[in-house]
């Protein structure tokens, strides 16, 4: 029972944050969309960080940020100047639930759906976080990224990341400054690396785990 309600935790969490990538693209940009996935994405951050922290302290610390992150973010988007702090806390938060959910895949040591769930969550994280990393780099040096006119610089960043990350690549975004094109590289390493070893090893584990449970033909 235990091991059914983590499974259904990390699946509702994942269901968040797809969720919160798609919100704007299908009913479109307004204050409302853009702080409702706000909301979720930071609801599956903080229910990350408490589904894989392994003390109190670290939970209640990011419950702490996330609430701080939550309130900022609110007040960025009814435009007021608090952009470098959301920045800050954007990356630790994001970054923190990252490092928390590959050290909770990895400690399992056993491949079941529940792993699977949280591998599929932490790699759309991956892609979320280095959305929020690209829109930093074009607040910061104007000009980093090639976009297309008129575009929704969050849903740019967010679309370039997703097909960065899987190595698609299809150019209608590009890298222009240094930096950018360093990011966007390294994603790609990490994309491919996370797939190859992480998916990859829980994938062969399902099946493994599933043949060695399969009763042997009778003699």
């Amino acid at each position: 029972m235990g091991d059914r309600m983590s499974e259904l935790r990390w699946g509702t969490l994942l269901l968040l944050l797809v969720c919160a990538i798609l919100l704007e693209p299908l009913i479109g940009t307004s204050r409302i969309a853009e702080l409702a996935s706000l909301a979720l994405f930071e609801t599956s951050v903080l229910g990350a960080i408490f589904m894989s922290a392994e003390t109190r302290r670290v939970q209640q610390v990011g419950f702490v940020l996330a609430v701080t992150w939550f309130a900022a973010s609110v007040v960025a988007v009814l435009e007021y100047e608090v952009g470098r702090l959301v920045a800050w806390l954007s990356v630790i938060l994001v970054f923190g639930a990252l490092t928390l959910t590959f050290r909770n895949m990895m400690r399992r040591g056993q491949s079941d759906m529940d792993t699977l769930l949280g591998a599929i969550f932490g790699y759309l994280l991956l892609a979320m976080a280095w959305a929020m990393l690209y829109v930093q780099i074009e607040r910061w040096w104007p000009g980093s990224f090639s976009v297309p006119e008129q575009s929704d610089i969050w849903a740019s960043m967010l679309y370039y990341s997703l097909v960065t990350l899987t190595t698609l690549g299809y150019g209608d975004v590009l890298p222009v400054s240094d930096i950018a094109r360093m990011a966007a590289g390294f994603e790609a390493v990490v994309g491919v690396l996370y797939i190859a070893v992480m998916v990859g090893s829980i994938v062969s584990g399902l099946h493994d785990r599933r043949t060695e449970e399969r009763p042997d033909p009778p003699a």
